[in-house]
């Protein structure tokens, strides 16, 4: 039997939740599985709540194809760490921030003068591009390019890169420094060897806070669900953020909450546990 959700991590008893952002890879599933129908059920009680769900993800929007199959009545979604917002139900992008032409060779250059070994993939609005020699676990998804001018004309809303090496955090601290300023730098995955570069000023925070703007709910009403890097801003902005169990030690840090982990059905018990004690 398990535990229940101890009092002492839920909000204050004058949290009014307002909205729940989340996370989707670590946090609402694992590994590519189907979300289990715990989870899903607690997404339900929140819309029948009249609480929107939102999911916030780094995923491009050509995979979140399977969420959709799920959870088609499920709105609008942040994607690409906040470069998109992207209508799940009608399948169309509302909003985009783009990287241009000059911006993304000056990305590829500074890296590639302190990195040769550098590689590099594009996201674009019009489907993913990579360098000859990018290693992707889905090579027949992406278009292979020579240069980087070849993008000229697509709408590049991220650009991952690989060293030779799998540590993303080690990765990130040597990036990061090359690109501050023209973009900014991330990572989803400890360990598979890739740092994700947004547009300059765009993180699954700022674009949250747009949509939230926009659907009239306060930074103080939002409950946010994540278990990586580039969840922290968002973490730390929503009025109360929550890692995962399996989260980093970087994430658990800052995180106002830690609840189960996601094969434990963190997200669906920490908001049942919400719902239960905090009626709307």
């Amino acid at each position: 039997m398990r535990t229940p959700i101890s009092p002492d991590i839920l909000p204050p008893d004058d949290f009014d939740l307002g909205l729940v952002a989340s996370d989707i890879d670590g946090t609402l599933l694992l590994n590519w599985k189907p979300i289990s129908t715990a989870t899903i059920d607690a997404i339900h009680r929140c819309q029948d709540a009249g609480i929107p769900f939102v999911l916030v993800t780094g995923r491009p929007m050509r995979w979140l194809a399977p969420i959709a199959d799920q959870i088609p009545d499920l709105g609008r979604v942040v994607c690409l760490n906040g470069a998109v917002v992207y209508d799940i139900a009608t399948r169309s992008v509302v909003d985009a921030h783009t990287i241009d032409s000059q911006t993304l060779a000056e990305i590829t250059a500074a890296v590639r003068v302190d990195h040769p070994e550098a590689r590099f993939a594009y996201e674009t609005l019009n489907g993913g591009f990579i360098d000859r020699e990018f290693v992707t676990g889905r090579p027949r998804e992406a278009r292979i390019i020579g240069d980087v001018s070849e993008l000229a004309g697509e709408d590049v809303v991220k650009v991952l890169v690989r060293l030779e090496t799998s540590d993303s955090q080690a990765m990130h601290d040597l990036i990061d420094p090359l690109v501050d300023g023209t973009c900014h730098a991330s990572f989803s995955e400890p360990d598979n060897g890739l740092v994700e570069l947004a547009p300059h000023g765009i993180t699954k925070a700022k674009t949250l806070s747009d949509l939230c703007d926009h659907l009239g709910v306060a930074r103080a009403q939002v409950m946010a669900f994540g278990d990586m890097p580039n969840d922290i801003e968002m973490l730390s902005w929503a009025g109360h953020g929550v890692a995962m169990g399996n989260a980093l030690g970087s994430v658990k840090a800052i995180a106002a909450a830690v609840t189960d982990e996601v094969d434990d059905d963190g997200v669906a018990r920490y908001l049942d546990a919400v719902l239960d004690t905090h009626p709307n």
